[in-house]
């Protein structure tokens, strides 16, 4: 079953010593996760071959209090980390395309290659809109809104649920979707998804986020956003994090993850349903009682949603398809 993963933060892993934050470093070359074709992170290029990946969606985290303490700039660090992906790429290329729309993406699969999609978690690196002129020509293609800190953009669901966004953050948001980069509500405050969904004209995504009625996170989204999110046409990646998917036993469960999609789809259809694990975002060394380890076990939803009577084609818009018609929508 071929796979779109919606959501990893491999790529900050691989820049990060894993201990602290290290704007002026570049990679860590000590260390034994310091490449993207073979590494003991979640994902590497052997790992995404093994899952059948057909897309990847690379996510480049900026955190905002570590660039305040060493006084980095948001965009500047974003700079490191978009080069430091084109310079694993381009290195790899044997194996791997970046690649900005569907007729990409398609192409490169034709080749027989992975295919990587650039995005970003945390907007504030967005200080002007005619930024967002800059990073759509540099291929990013999806850009979360916040993380866990409230900016000049809006409130993350951490902070306060019943503040969303700002003026900028509703002017970004268009102007996002004018120029062809995808609005991800993961970490939005409930307020702030209801005001994405009242100002948009193209689908939205939710890259890694779960389902609150299954487990009550703040991270997770209320079953009004689930239906919201699936009347706009818009995709859920759903998140492996243990934190979202049950929080007592901190370990991946497949059982809990079905849980969660099979509520998604209880309640909003199998349009909406779509994979983002958050694979390296969470923590880089998994447990040895988790179920799903990294991203080459992730096939083993497919017999599980299969246990529990989702059809082939049900599966199929899960792992790949519904991912594909919203780019093609963007």
């Amino acid at each position: 079953m071929q796979l779109i993963d919606l959501h990893a933060d491999t790529i900050t892993a691989l820049y990060y010593d894993m201990d602290k934050f290290a704007p002026e470093q570049e990679f860590i070359s000590d260390k034994a996760h310091t490449h993207l074709a073979k590494n003991n992170l979640q994902v590497d290029l052997d790992k995404l071959r093994l899952a059948d990946s057909l897309a990847q969606f690379f996510v480049l985290w900026l955190h905002l209090d570590n660039c305040k303490k060493y006084k980095v700039d948001p965009w500047d660090h974003f700079i490191k980390l978009y080069n430091l992906l084109v310079q694993e790429v381009t290195t790899y290329n044997n194996q791997i395309n970046l690649v900005n729309n569907l007729s990409a993406l398609t192409a490169t699969a034709k080749d027989n290659k992975l295919a990587g999609f650039i995005c970003v978690e945390e907007g504030a690196f967005i200080t002007k809109l005619e930024d967002l002129d800059k990073v759509y020509h540099m291929g990013v293609r999806y850009i979360t809104l916040v993380w866990n800190y409230e900016t000049h953009i809006g409130v993350p669901s951490c902070i306060d649920q019943t503040r969303g966004l700002k003026k900028f953050g509703l002017a970004m948001v268009e102007k996002m979707q004018h120029l062809g980069i995808m609005v991800d509500v993961s970490h939005l405050s409930d307020t702030g998804v209801k005001d994405v969904l009242s100002i948009s004209k193209k689908p939205i995504i939710a890259s890694h986020s779960n389902a609150r009625a299954v487990y009550d996170h703040t991270r997770n989204l209320t079953d009004e956003l689930v239906r919201g999110i699936a009347d706009n046409g818009g995709v859920i990646g759903v998140s492996c994090v243990p934190n979202f998917l049950h929080g007592t036993d901190k370990t991946i469960k497949i059982a809990r993850v079905v849980d969660h999609i099979k509520h998604i789809h209880n309640i909003a259809g199998e349009d909406v349903l779509a994979l983002g694990n958050d694979f390296d975002g969470y923590k880089c060394y998994t447990p040895k009682t988790d179920e799903i380890k990294n991203i080459a076990d992730i096939p083993k939803l497919v017999d599980a949603l299969a246990k529990v009577n989702f059809s082939q084609r049900q599966i199929e818009k899960i792992f790949h398809a519904n991912v594909l018609r919203v780019l093609a929508a963007i």
